[in-house]
């Protein structure tokens, strides 16, 4: 890799969604703030075609391209709008090859010239026979990996005006035609099949510079159920390959409240009045869902989850429990937490808020990652005890740490380090804040929508997780209760 990138980019947030509407491809992870939130990167991501174009773009400022290629492009880790993301390029042998990278590389295209003669034609045989052509869906398709084995389809073109535009130099060295091509392949791939939970892996395309526009045909030519992967052959204007992608666990769902109150005794939970900081989604959501099922009342709040607290809210309420939702910045002012545990009698806080954990870091330590883990898991936990206690000085609250402390997991390592000072703090506030109880416990890995992995990995359920914990810290005040009486 050269010392000095090519370009220095940046998705703007306009260019992010002109790409949306470009390719077609307005799948929720790019698009939907609320549910890229649920998913794995945890924050909407930027088009792999969109990156692999941007690097093809910033390849021909300085380098001609004659004739036809093959362009291998392998995506490895997601790009966010607004971060700068590097471009480098470096020569192997008659190959170049560009790398893009934000801290780490997020994808790795090589480019070769192909023989004038070597007529591209759909890979392994596969016959892509013309069919009338369409736009993208409205809304993606969602496909499993057993549902894809023999989807095709054909898509309209996408518009090579607005290609070019995008991307000049790309569309003056290949084409607007084949530039809107490579465009569209974004579309097959988050709309058509596998559709909403796809994640782009790989393109492997042969591509000749300069040829008419043609719709768009795919037709599936592998599927790979261990591996959650699907194969298409593509062919559009002057573009003809593969395309592999995977398909995501969708976003954990929502705790069932009358599952969980089939497991809960009747009214063992009354008298308690929990302050479920983080409580729309995961450990919170499910922690409220017990606690009200229980016959106690649940006051969960969020950050920016607002449908889906509002969604578990109305459940809760509608099977007969007691449930409100507020929204609450626990790390920047502590003042409506407090009005909070005042107006409600609040007995009880359980502090799940947390950002994004698998986040892009640098090695060998991210002051800067681990900084932000404090302010959450730290700065934002002492805030809100204080802002409890001032309300409700005998609250009894729950820290939830992590049995990633005592693991050696490097790309944990700012989290765990800001979980071992959570547990730090736990055990010097209620010498500071009297009357203040807090138990906390280190968790495993548990299923929620920060902990989705393409494979799957051993993980405990949140339920299970929380209703021992649930009834200890109930029966545990309980018994403080009852002792202060004598």
């Amino acid at each position: 890799m050269s010392v000095k990138p090519i370009a220095t980019v940046r998705v703007k947030p306009a260019e992010h969604r002109a790409f949306a509407k470009l390719s077609g491809d307005r799948n929720p992870i790019h698009v939907d703030a609320a549910y890229a939130r649920r998913s794995f990167a945890g924050e909407p991501i930027v088009h792999g075609a969109h990156l692999l174009l941007r690097a093809i773009d910033a390849h021909c400022r300085s380098a001609r391209i004659a004739g036809p290629l093959s362009v291998t492009a392998r995506f490895l880790k997601p790009a966010f709008p607004g971060e700068p993301i590097e471009i480098f390029r470096t020569a192997e042998d008659a190959a170049v090859r560009l790398t893009i990278s934000a801290g780490a590389t997020l994808a790795d295209v090589l480019i070769a010239p192909r023989p004038a003669g070597d007529a591209p034609t759909p890979p392994h045989g596969t016959d892509l026979t013309p069919a009338r052509a369409s736009r993208p869906p409205r809304e993606p398709a969602v496909r499993g990996v057993e549902d894809a084995d023999r989807a095709k389809g054909v898509l309209e073109p996408a518009d090579a005006a607005a290609a070019s535009r995008a991307f000049p130099r790309a569309a003056r060295a290949l084409g607007a035609e084949v530039v809107a091509a490579i465009a569209r392949l974004s579309a097959v791939v988050g709309m058509e099949c596998p559709g909403r939970d796809s994640l782009l892996s790989q393109m492997t395309l042969d591509v000749t510079p300069r040829a008419p526009e043609s719709p768009l045909d795919w037709r599936v030519t592998r599927t790979d159920r261990l591996l959650r992967l699907v194969r298409l052959a593509v062919r559009g204007a002057g573009v003809v390959g593969t395309v592999q992608a995977f398909v995501r666990r969708p976003p954990a769902p929502a705790p069932d409240v009358a599952a969980i109150a089939s497991i809960v005794t009747p009214g063992e939970f009354a008298g308690q009045t929990a302050l479920i900081v983080g409580g729309s989604r995961g450990l919170g959501a499910a922690t409220a869902a017990i606690v009200a099922a229980g016959g106690g009342a649940a006051i969960l709040t969020y950050h920016s989850s607002g449908e889906a607290a509002a969604s578990l809210k109305r459940a809760i309420v509608a099977a007969g429990f007691k449930a409100d939702a507020l929204r609450i910045d626990v790390v920047e002012h502590s003042g409506p937490l407090a009005k909070a545990a005042e107006r409600f009698g609040v007995t009880h806080l359980y502090y799940f808020a947390t950002p994004k954990i698998f986040a892009r870091r640098r090695e060998p330590f991210d002051v800067a990652l681990f900084h932000r883990f404090c302010e959450v898991y730290v700065d934002g936990f002492a805030r809100a005890c204080d802002a409890v206690a001032s309300a409700a000085p005998a609250a009894s609250v729950f820290y939830p740490s992590s049995t990633a402390i005592a693991e050696f997991l490097p790309d944990l390592t700012e989290y765990s380090a800001a979980k071992a000072a959570g547990e730090t703090l736990c055990d010097v506030l209620p010498r500071i804040l009297s009357g203040l109880s807090i138990m906390r416990m280190r968790l495993p890995r548990i299923t929620t929508d920060q902990t989705a992995s393409l494979i799957a990995a051993a993980a405990a359920d949140p339920v299970e997780v929380m209703l021992p914990i649930v009834r200890e810290l109930h029966q545990s005040r309980a018994a403080m209760t009852e002792a202060g009486r004598a």
